[in-house]
């Protein structure tokens, strides 16, 4: 089968890239050309195509041929101007569902996240919970593009099934992993209030797994969304300190109230705002991650196990032994790359 992958140069998109070339489909990855494209290029056969969620041509000629279309691209994060989120993550959507279903593509993927769900939540989380915009762009956006999807399932028929992946980590995962490595490494790195809370971790490929599976689904799927997480139910202190044991490092013992730091993160957020900054890096700290790493957020997965028939296969020490590894071996590449060359290492 023909698929395209959009978001491809990214963390997730690029292990899914792996999963679909070792199951046998034959891969279009669409990167943006600013993006670093180099680890795709060392996977066999992959198909590189220049595109933008916001560059309505490049969309239909990255459709054009394809059986399935996985949507991973989108604008992350919690801080940004709104109009730059609304344009990918809902305009950009819509133009990429349309030259799809103009295309003939049989079924479309989307990445959404469970940021949709809000992060205020009490009890184990289904898919029947409300969606709760917090106070972001981010959180904005991803609402209005499955309100968007339901009205194309609705209207013209788009053959469109929605995974809400949990908090990914894994190898190549610079922007969150890599970076607790680094701070638990450097004893930098602290707990979040009590530490007994429950985190939503997913390992990468098992993410990829739920979206692969939600592809092959039959088309009940279509117009539902399906939670994918583990659920073993790990609290932020197992999981923070399962890195520390992976790296052997000691355990994270400094706990900071979490009513202080959220406090801190909407001082923060408020001070950026009144400065205009939207234009510029985050605040170092905001309500978004320290409701994501503070506070319970429990989901049930058994509406993709039964409708899906998805199985995490990475617990928390199988799926951080292969992080941690991963990070080490890319910090030893990096330090020896930085090494000057002198007589005595020629």
């Amino acid at each position: 089968m023909k698929v395209l992958v959009t978001g491809a140069a990214g963390f997730l998109g690029g292990h899914l890239v792996d999963m679909l070339v070792e199951r046998g489909d034959e891969v279009r990855a669409m990167v943006r050309p600013v993006e670093d494209s180099s680890y795709l290029r060392t996977i066999p056969d992959v198909e590189i195509v220049y595109g933008d969620l916001t560059d309505v041509a490049s969309l239909k000629r990255a459709v054009q041929g394809v059986q399935r279309v996985y949507n991973i691209a989108a604008k992350t994060g919690p801080w940004g101007p709104e109009d730059v989120y609304r344009a990918i993550n809902v305009q950009g959507l819509a133009d990429l569902i349309h030259a799809s279903l103009d295309a003939g593509v049989q079924r479309f993927v989307h990445t959404s996240s469970i940021t949709v769900y809000g992060h205020n939540l009490s009890g184990v989380v289904t898919e029947e919970h409300p969606y709760h915009a917090e106070d972001n762009p981010y959180s904005r956006t991803k609402i209005a593009g499955e309100k968007l999807i339901d009205n194309l399932v609705n209207d013209h028929n788009a053959p469109v099934v929605i995974v809400r992946p949990g908090w990914i980590y894994g190898p190549r995962d610079n922007a969150s992993f890599g970076k607790y490595a680094s701070m638990i490494e450097a004893k930098k790195l602290f707990i979040f209030g009590s530490g007994k809370n429950i985190v939503p971790t997913v390992y990468v490929r098992d993410v990829a797994q739920g979206l692969i599976k939600a592809g092959d689904a039959s088309e009940r799927a279509i117009g539902r969304a399906y939670t994918i997480c583990n659920d073993e139910y790990i609290t932020q202190e197992e999981y923070l300190n399962a890195i520390a044991d992976a790296l052997n490092a000691p355990h994270l013992l400094l706990h900071v109230p979490f009513s202080a730091l959220y406090t801190a993160g909407r001082s923060a957020e408020l001070t950026w705002q009144a400065l205009g900054r939207r234009n510029a890096a985050p605040p170092p700290l905001s309500t978004y991650g320290v409701t994501l790493q503070g506070r319970d957020q429990i989901f049930s997965i058994d509406r993709a196990r039964k409708e899906l028939g998805y199985s995490p296969e990475y617990d928390i020490k199988r799926g951080v032994a292969e992080s941690v590894k991963w990070y080490l071996e890319a910090k030893k590449g990096q330090q020896s790359a930085s090494t000057p060359i002198t007589s005595a290492t020629k």
